[in-house]
């Protein structure tokens, strides 16, 4: 099984060409449990669904801390009416890049 880590560090790098640098917020707060974007809150909806219930416990800090920071890096971006419109296309590109390297978890996105 491949390990999903170059998936995420290529989906991060598309996503970071197209957006700045995110701060740290805090996702467990209800204003910041979404992006306000399908195709972003989709995807990350999927893969934490993917980490909690396929990905093997010694993997799913790395995977979440990823995911976290994807999350804090679109929400940083959906508040920037400048990069706001690149997120639907980033978000999808970063979706199909993943659908291949977590398929190898049992994941389907």
């Amino acid at each position: 099984m491949k390990t999903p880590i170059p998936f995420l560090a290529v989906a991060l790098s598309l996503v970071l060409a197209a957006c700045s640098q995110a701060e740290s917020r805090d996702a467990t707060r209800p204003a910041d449990a979404v992006i306000g974007i399908v195709q972003c809150d989709a995807y990350l909806a999927a893969v934490n669904t993917c980490i909690q219930d396929k990905v093997p416990a010694d993997k799913r800090a790395a995977l979440t801390a990823e995911a976290h920071q994807m999350f804090t890096t679109w929400k940083e971006a959906a508040a920037d009416p400048q990069q706001r419109s690149t997120l639907p296309q980033a978000c999808g590109i970063t979706r199909d890049v993943a659908k291949e390297e977590l398929a190898g978890y049992g994941c389907a996105l």
